[in-house]
C-alpha cells in the first residue's frame, strides 16, 4: 500500500494558492466582494496588503484569547469584532476556492488515472476538492465513505481513502441539525453534530448529479482548520469544544494507514517544524523500513534529512522536485523500463 501526502504545492497547478501567497491572494479577492470588503480592509489595516496568512490567523487567535473573560465593554466589543473577522476569513476561503475549482486539474487527472491504486490512502492538508473529483471520475473514490466518515445513507466502500486532516472546502458544520425555530432539546457537546455535512451543489461538482446533500439548511459554517501556527482541532461553542473527536478520528485513520504502508510519497508539502502534530504523525508512524519519497521543491532536501534523522534510511528526493515534473518523470521511468 502506498500512502500519499499532499500539500499546497500539489494543487498549485489548478490555481489554488501556496501557503506563502495565500494571504495576499485572499485579501485581493475579498477586496472585490462586497460581503468581504470590510474584512479585507480590517486585515490590511492590521497586517498590510500582503500578509502571511499564518501570521494573521495566529495573531487573531491570540488576541481573541487574551480578551476572554474581560468585563470592560470596549474589550468585549473588540473581541467580538476580531472573532467576527476570523469567521469571515474562514467563510471566504471555500467561496474563493469554489471559483478556482472550475479550472482544469490535469496533474490530478493524470495522478488519479495512472498512479493511485485501489487500497492506497491519500493524506492531504489541502482544502480543495479537485482531486476527489478526478478520483471519482475514474472510479477510484466514493463520497459515501471516501473521506473517512459516512456521507449519506448509502454505504458504498471507496477504493481509495482521502483523509483531509485540516478540513475541506465542501464540508459544512450544521448548527443544531438545521433547526431554526421552535423548542428542541440539546445536550452537552451536541450543538454541531458528530461530523460535517456536504451540500448538494458540492456533490454535483464531485460527480453525484442525483445525490441529495446532507446539509439540512439553517445555520452552519465551513469545516476548516485555518492555517495558524498553533492549530486547534475543535470548535469552541457554548457547550464547550466540539468536533475534537471527529478530527481525532481522521488523524487516527491517517496514523493507522502510515503504520501499514511500505511506501510514503510526500508531494508539495513543506512539513514545517511548527506543525508539530503533522511532524509527529509522519516521522513516527511509518515503519522505518518504508521507502520515503519527497517531492516538495526546495523543501525536499530538508524534509529528506528530517526522515533520515528519524531513522528512515530508504529516503529519496528526486531531482524533479515538483508535483507536475515528478508525474512526468514517473511516466518516463515506466517508458524506459524493460
Amino acid at each position: 500500500m502506498t500512502v500519499y501526502v499532499l500539500g499546497a504545492g500539489a494543487s498549485k497547478h489548478v490555481g489554488y494558492p501556496l501557503a506563502s501567497t495565500m494571504g495576499a491572494e485572499l485579501i485581493a479577492w475579498m477586496s472585490k466582494r462586497e460581503e468581504y470588503r470590510y474584512t479585507a480592509e480590517f486585515t490590511k489595516e492590521k497586517f498590510g496588503n500582503s500578509p502571511n496568512i499564518e501570521a494573521v490567523i495566529t495573531s487573531l487567535d491570540a488576541y481573541i484569547k487574551s480578551l476572554r473573560g474581560c468585563e470592560e465593554l470596549e474589550d468585549r466589543l473588540q473581541r467580538s469584532n476580531a472573532a467576527h473577522q476570523r469567521g469571515k476569513l474562514r467563510e471566504a476561503v471555500p467561496v474563493w476556492f469554489t471559483e478556482i475549482h472550475a479550472n482544469p486539474a490535469p496533474a490530478y487527472q493524470e495522478f488519479a488515472e495512472r498512479l493511485v491504486q485501489s487500497g492506497d490512502v491519500i493524506i492531504t492538508f489541502n482544502y480543495d476538492d479537485s482531486l476527489e473529483r478526478e478520483l471519482k471520475r475514474v472510479g477510484k473514490w466514493d463520497v459515501s465513505q471516501g473521506y473517512g466518515f459516512q456521507i449519506g445513507s448509502l454505504i458504498q466502500p471507496s477504493p481509495v481513502l482521502v483523509l483531509k486532516l485540516h478540513g475541506s472546502m465542501n464540508w459544512l458544520v450544521s448548527i443544531f441539525g438545521g433547526i431554526t425555530s421552535g423548542a428542541f432539546a440539546a445536550s452537552d457537546n451536541s450543538s454541531l453534530g458528530q461530523c460535517p455535512c456536504i451540500a448538494t451543489d458540492y456533490l454535483k461538482y464531485l460527480g453525484y448529479a442525483d445525490m441529495t446533500g446532507t446539509f439540512p439548511g439553517g445555520g452552519g459554517f465551513p469545516s476548516l482548520i485555518l492555517p495558524g501556527r498553533t492549530k486547534e482541532f475543535y470548535y469552541e461553542t457554548s457547550f464547550g469544544p466540539e468536533h475534537e473527536e471527529f478530527f481525532s478520528s481522521l488523524w487516527s485513520q491517517a496514523a493507522a494507514a502510515l503504520r501499514r504502508t511500505d511506501e510514503l510519497i510526500i508531494c508539495g508539502y513543506s512539513l514545517l517544524p511548527v506543525d508539530e502534530r503533522a511532524c509527529d504523525l509522519l516521522l513516527n508512524a511509518p515503519p522505518k523500513e518504508s521507502t520515503i519519497v519527497v517531492v516538495s521543491g526546495r523543501d525536499g532536501k530538508r524534509i529528506g534529512e528530517a526522515f533520515r534523522d528519524a531513522g528512515f534510511q530508504n529516503t529519496e528526493c528526486p531531482d524533479s522536485g515538483y508535483f507536475e515534473t515528478w508525474l512526468e518523470s514517473t511516466k518516463a521511468s515506466v517508458a524506459k523500463a524493460p
